[in-house]
């Protein structure tokens, strides 16, 4: 059997507020920023990370979290 890690990252923003830097992240961000959208009529985003190892030691030495991602596009 083969080992497999999958993480996914979901971050989302309002072009109007604040550009192309995140606002929202997490499972409920995508329907933040429809909700967002449909309130202020602001063009929003969401954008959606997959990652997929495999094997033993795939995940080891990464940090696969949300502060990781948006600390690295910063």
């Amino acid at each position: 059997m083969r080992k497999t890690y999958i993480s996914r990252t979901v971050i989302a923003g309002c072009f109007a507020c604040r550009g192309s830097e995140a606002i929202w992240s997490g499972p409920q961000c995508q329907g933040t920023a429809a909700r967002h959208h449909d309130a202020t009529g602001h063009p929003t985003w969401c954008d959606v990370f997959m990652s997929v190892r495999y094997g033993d030691d795939a995940a080891a030495g990464e940090q696969l979290d949300i502060e990781t991602a948006i600390g690295a596009a910063a």
